[in-house]
């Protein structure tokens, strides 16, 4: 899988930046497809004193097999679009995204 054609990954100084459409108060954390050119990922925590934030710091984690401090919000504490850059090249995390079952 490459990166070409997929607008919610891209590289940055050879990590990767992942464009994310967060909604909160879901019954599981799971990703979801695709909103507004973003990959969407319904988290269960209620967006309420960074309780989303670190569900999708988490779920992201797991997902991609990298510890925590390797997945960083850079963008959107407070808003349902965010940016996470992931300390692992854009490879590395597409094929996580492939086994996960996201295309």
């Amino acid at each position: 899988m490459s990166a070409k054609g997929l607008p919610y990954v891209s590289e940055r100084g050879g990590q990767t930046l992942l464009l994310l459409y967060v909604q909160p108060k879901a019954a599981r954390s799971e990703f979801c497809g695709m909103f507004q050119e973003r990959l969407k990922i319904r988290v269960n925590a209620p967006p309420v004193e960074g309780e989303a934030n670190r569900e999708c710091v988490a779920f992201l984690a797991k997902a991609l097999d990298v510890s925590k401090s390797e997945v960083r919000l850079v963008r959107g504490a407070q808003s349902r679009q965010k940016d996470f850059l992931v300390e692992r090249p854009p490879a590395y995390v597409l094929e996580r995204l492939g086994m996960a079952g996201v295309s």
